[in-house]
C-alpha cells in the first residue's frame, strides 16, 4: 500500500505560519475568490505587479457620495482576481455601507440568461437585506407590489411557484419573508426549466416598467432608513457577468444597458474585458457612469523580457500560501510564474495539477517532471479553445485563421491588434491577454508554445 506524503511545507505569509502538507496545495491554492478570514491570511497587494490600481478611484467615487447611484463597470480578464479585489473593497466599505453582492453564475443559469431575471434576483436579495437589518418599510410598498403580483400577467408566474394566494400583511413580519420567498421560487423556478423562464420573462416584460418601479421604491425605503442602523449608503454588486459568452454579453450590456443602469443605488457590475474591445463599446459604457478595468499582471514586459515586479508579485502570492518549500528546486517556482502570463488562475491550476501528479508518484516535493504533466495538461486546454467558430452551421472564423492572427500577435513589435471579432474570440477565451501600459497585448505564453510546436514561430 503507497501512504501519501507528508511533507512539511511552512507558509510564509505574515499573517498565516502554521505548517501545511503537499496535499494541502490542491486546498491553498484555490481558484475561488478570496473571502472572509482567507483576505487576512493570503492576500497580496499585487498592484505593483499590475501598474495600475483602479480600486482606489472606485472606493473614493463611492465613498465621496454614498447615498448616490453611480452605474459602474468593472472588467479584467478572466482569473485576473477580480472577485478577490472586489470582496476586499467590500470588507473596507461595509461599517459605512450595506453591500448586496450575488453571482449569477451560482444563482442564475450564465448561459441562458435574461436581463429580466437580474430584477427578480434584486428584489428577492434585497428583501433579505430588509429582513437581516430589521428596516421598517412603508406598508403602501407591499401593498403595491402585492397589487403589481395579482394583475394577469403576473397571476400566472405566481400560480407556477406556488404563490398563488399571495397576500401582503400589514406588517413587515409577514410581507417581508412572503415576497423574498416569491422572488426566490421565481428566480429558481426560472432555473429549472426553459419553459417556465419563457413564461416568466413573457409574463413580467409587458410590466417591467412598473416592476423596476418597484424595485426602486424598495431601494428607496431602504436608503431612507439606513441612518438608524449606521450606514451611509446601499451598493449591489453583480458577479460573474464577465463570465458570459461574448453573444450574451453583447445582449444583455448592449440592447438592454440602458434598463440594467436604472436602478437608484450604487451598483457594480462585473464586465467582460473582450466588449471594452468590442465596436459597440463607447456606446456601451455611455449608458453607464464609470468603468474601470483591473489590469493583468506582468510577467514580461513588450519585448519579452522578464517584468520583475510583476514576478515578484505573483512569487509573493505562491509564498504566502504554500512557500516554495515544495518545488525541487525552489526556482522551479518561477516556471510556473512565467508560463501563467499573469492569469492567477491559469498559475493555480497548474502548481494544482503538479502538486497531484508528485502525489500520485509519492513524491515529497514538485519537480521539473510535475511541471511539465501539468503544462501538457493546460496546453491541451487551450489548445481546445481554438477550434472554428460557426452560426447556424456556417463557419465564422476557421482554425487557420485562428492560428494565423495568433502567430501575427506573437510576432508583433508593436504588440498592437485591431479588434475583430476573431480578435474578441481571443481575447475572451485567454489566448490573447491584455496588458496596461501602452495597452498593449500579447500571446498567452501557453499558446505561444502551441505556435512553436506547430512551426509557426520560431
Amino acid at each position: 500500500m503507497v501512504t501519501e506524503p507528508e511533507e512539511l511545507i511552512v507558509c510564509h505569509s505574515e499573517n498565516q505560519c502554521s505548517m501545511v502538507t503537499l496535499s494541502s496545495v490542491y486546498e491553498r491554492l484555490s481558484t475561488d475568490a478570496l473571502n472572509g478570514d482567507e483576505l487576512d491570511s493570503y492576500y497580496v497587494d499585487a498592484f505593483e505587479g499590475r501598474g495600475d490600481n483602479p480600486i482606489i478611484s472606485l472606493k473614493r467615487r463611492l465613498n465621496n457620495k454614498p447615498a448616490g447611484k453611480l452605474q459602474i463597470l468593472f472588467s479584467g480578464y478572466r482569473g485576473c482576481g477580480k472577485s478577490t479585489e472586489l470582496n476586499k473593497l467590500q470588507r473596507e466599505i461595509s461599517d459605512d455601507f450595506i453591500v448586496l453582492n450575488f453571482s449569477v453564475r451560482e444563482e442564475l443559469d450564465p448561459v441562458n440568461i435574461n436581463y429580466v431575471e437580474l430584477f427578480v434576483i434584486t428584489m428577492e436579495k434585497l428583501f433579505g437585506v430588509v429582513g437581516e437589518y430589521n428596516i421598517r418599510i412603508n406598508p403602501q410598498l407591499f401593498k403595491s407590489i402585492s397589487e403589481w403580483s395579482h394583475t394577469a400577467e403576473i397571476e400566472k408566474i405566481r400560480v407556477l411557484t406556488g404563490e398563488a394566494s399571495l397576500e401582503a400583511g400589514l406588517e413587515a413580519e409577514v410581507s417581508v419573508p412572503l415576497f423574498a420567498r416569491f422572488f426566490g421560487k421565481m428566480r429558481a423556478a426560472a432555473n429549472a426549466s426553459s419553459t417556465t423562464k419563457k413564461t416568466i420573462i413573457e409574463s413580467i416584460e409587458p410590466r417591467l416598467s412598473d416592476f423596476i418601479s418597484h424595485c426602486n421604491d424598495l431601494v428607496r425605503e431602504v436608503k431612507s432608513k439606513l441612518q438608524g442602523i449606521g450606514k451611509k449608503g446601499l451598493i449591489i454588486i453583480i458577479e460573474d457577468l464577465d463570465k458570459l459568452s461574448i453573444e450574451k454579453s453583447e445582449e444583455l450590456f448592449f440592447n438592454h444597458s440602458h434598463i440594467l443602469s436604472s436602478l437608484q443605488t450604487h451598483v457594480i457590475f462585473t464586465f467582460p474585458v473582450s466588449l471594452c474591445y468590442h465596436s459597440n463599446a463607447a456606446v456601451i459604457t455611455g449608458n453607464f457612469d464609470e468603468d474601470f478595468e483591473l489590469p493583468m499582471l506582468k510577467v514580461h514586459d513588450k519585448q519579452g523580457n522578464p517584468y520583475s515586479a510583476g514576478r515578484d508579485a505573483i512569487y509573493h502570492i505562491i509564498t504566502c500560501r504554500i512557500g516554495t518549500e515544495c518545488f525541487e528546486p525552489p526556482d522551479l517556482v518561477y516556471q510556473f510564474i512565467d508560463m501563467s502570463g499573469g492569469c492567477l488562475r491559469d498559475l493555480f491550476r497548474m502548481i494544482r495539477d503538479a502538486a497531484d501528479n508528485a502525489l500520485n508518484h509519492n513524491r515529497t516535493r514538485i519537480t521539473l517532471a510535475d511541471y511539465t504533466k501539468s503544462f501538457f495538461r493546460i496546453r491541451r486546454h487551450y489548445e481546445n479553445t481554438i477550434a472554428e467558430k460557426r452560426v447556424n452551421n456556417e463557419v465564422l472564423t476557421s482554425v487557420e485563421e485562428y492560428y494565423e492572427i495568433l502567430k501575427a500577435v506573437a510576432l508583433s513589435e508593436t504588440k498592437k491588434v485591431d479588434n475583430t471579432g476573431a480578435i474578441l474570440d481571443l481575447r475572451h477565451n485567454l489566448c490573447i491577454l491584455g496588458y496596461n501600459d501602452e495597452g498593449w497585448c500579447d500571446v498567452h505564453p501557453v499558446v505561444r508554445s502551441i505556435l512553436q510546436e506547430r512551426k509557426l514561430i520560431s
